[in-house]
């Protein structure tokens, strides 16, 4: 990203200011964060992208492509989205930090005009440049070979968090959700527990050739009047760490369709000793006493020591379905703007991408045109993991880089609203786990929609969530007074990050977090 710590100081000034000053239009989806593509482009060879970033009503885009002489740049565009769609100016800068360089910061170089960005949903859109027309665009996929052989021929279980949405978009059930290969028939299945006061079921699915989608169906008899929902039919669609769909439920007679949404927990479990399990993937940043990889989270990344809320270097990183793709949006040593990539398989919790500089692809306003090999620049080294060995823990969010000709330096996951660590963070809407000390449970939607000193508290005042041991910044115990009787919840919340416990429905802004109308085959 160039501007990492350019953008932390003037969209944090931006959000500040607007957040107070104007309404937004709630979305039904949250474009997903990492490498986005421009549909007709995708060629297979190397050419120009976009590196997006949306945290609540923050849009934060880093463009790669190419200057009129053939030489790869980069641009950066950042503002508040309205709805679906924005309209900013495209900035380039200059003379900031090259590989194995001192600290240098950048400054601006100029603004080629305005680019528009519009979402559909959290998968497609449609992005315009100066001097070009409307263009489809995309989410960017990509699968390593073990993780084709994993998830799709094995059918190695996945699960997730998810919810039903009604008409409205009302959250409406709670439930965990398994995608696997039964190992006896090698039948894919899907599993369902929790949802409402319904019974664990599994139905048979069918994938649909060359996606993670699939269609399932119940072999239960429906049962018209029956007491219980039972689900009917789901089709699934998996894209990284997200999930969407459609459910058929039978609940009293009455056939309902709801929209689902849901997260991705953990791929590959394996029950270990000691009541833990031992994962192929782990999604979140909470599942205590267990070991396995991480999934860093992906987006915008910055070297720590470099946020000096001045332009300058910074790192789009992509990890999905067993890849890590990452770009490098620095400067040459003559103070050009550039951009390095590199992209590898990935496994555990380190990765080392070899850098490729490119050049001659397509420029703003210009011809179509593929880049070719500039450059082969040297070695990136990403680990997520915190703290020091033998005590480190893998991360999502923190980690170290090491560029060419550089030591390993710590960074991090940018955080892109204010108050992402305070209890401005922890409101929205979730489903939470609650526990009374007679051990009833009870889950529930919960609406936190104001701050109160440093609690977030429910607009009935009910419920109240603090992050009240200093030791976990990252979770907040939430009580509830209901009947009479006091609850408690623990939920998980830190910026760009999931839990495996508690699910997010909707930001602070009332943008749903999931991935909406995605299109199902």
């Amino acid at each position: 990203m160039n501007k990492t710590r350019y953008i932390s100081s003037t969209v944090t000034a931006s959000v500040l200011a607007l957040s107070c000053a104007a309404t937004w239009a709630a979305r039904s989806f949250t474009p997903q964060a990492g490498t986005w593509a421009i549909t007709e482009e995708l060629d297979g060879k190397p050419g120009r992208g976009l590196a997006i970033d949306v945290q609540g009503n923050t849009f934060f885009m880093q463009v790669f492509g190419y200057a009129p002489n053939g030489d790869a740049t980069f641009y950066t565009a950042t503002g508040q989205l309205d709805g679906d769609s924005i309209t900013v100016p495209l900035m380039q800068y200059q003379g900031g930090r090259s590989f194995g360089s001192d600290a240098r910061d950048a400054e601006v170089l100029g603004s080629p005009g305005n680019v528009t960005v519009s979402f559909s949903n959290g998968l497609q859109g449609t992005v315009q440049f100066p001097g070009e027309p409307v263009r489809a665009m995309q989410r960017f996929e990509m699968r390593s070979n073990d993780y084709v052989s994993s998830y799709w021929e094995k059918g190695v279980r996945r699960s997730f968090l998810g919810t039903l949405l009604d008409a409205d978009q009302n959250p409406h059930g709670f439930a965990n959700i398994s995608v696997y290969k039964a190992s006896e028939t090698l039948q894919w299945q899907v599993r369902i527990e929790g949802l409402q006061d319904a019974a664990t079921q599994t139905l048979d699915c069918s994938r649909v050739v060359g996606k993670d989608e699939y269609h399932c169906t119940t072999g239960q008899a429906s049962q018209s009047g029956g007491p219980t929902p039972l689900v009917q039919s789901m089709k699934l669609h998996i894209a990284n760490v997200d999930l969407a769909g459609q459910v058929e439920v039978l609940n009293q007679g009455a056939l309902q369709t709801y929209t689902l949404m849901g997260t991705a927990v953990s791929g590959g479990s394996v029950v270990t000793i000691g009541f833990c399990t031992s994962w192929a993937d782990l999604y979140v940043g909470d599942m205590g006493h267990c070991t396995g990889p991480v999934r860093p989270s992906s987006g915008t990344w910055v070297v720590q020591d470099e946020l000096t809320f001045k332009p300058g270097r910074g790192i789009a990183i992509d990890a999905q379905n067993g890849m890590a793709l990452a770009q490098i949006f620095n400067y040459l040593p003559d103070g050009s703007p550039t951009f390095h990539m590199g992209s590898t398989s990935y496994q555990g919790v380190e990765a080392s991408l070899a850098l490729n500089r490119y050049e001659g692809g397509r420029t703003l306003g210009g011809p179509p045109a593929s880049g070719e090999l500039a450059e082969a620049t040297g070695t990136l080294a990403l680990t997520f993991r915190s703290g020091a060995f033998p005590q480190w823990v893998s991360s999502r969010v923190l980690g170290q880089v090491a560029f060419p000709n550089e030591s390993p330096k710590p960074m991090v996951r940018m955080a892109l609203e204010p108050g992402a660590s305070d209890a401005q963070g922890l409101l929205g809407q979730w489903w939470l786990r609650f526990v009374a000390d007679s051990n009833k449970r009870v889950v529930e939607a919960v609406t936190l929609s104001r701050v109160e000193a440093d609690e977030a508290v429910s607009a009935d005042g009910a419920v109240r969530c603090s992050r009240s041991n200093p030791q976990s910044p990252a979770q907040a115990i939430c009580e509830w007074n209901r009947d009479g009787v006091a609850y408690k919840a623990t939920l998980f919340q830190e910026a760009n990050n999931r839990s495996a416990y508690s699910l997010q429905v909707r930001d602070r802004h009332g943008n749903l977090m999931g991935l909406g109308d995605v299109p199902l085959q």
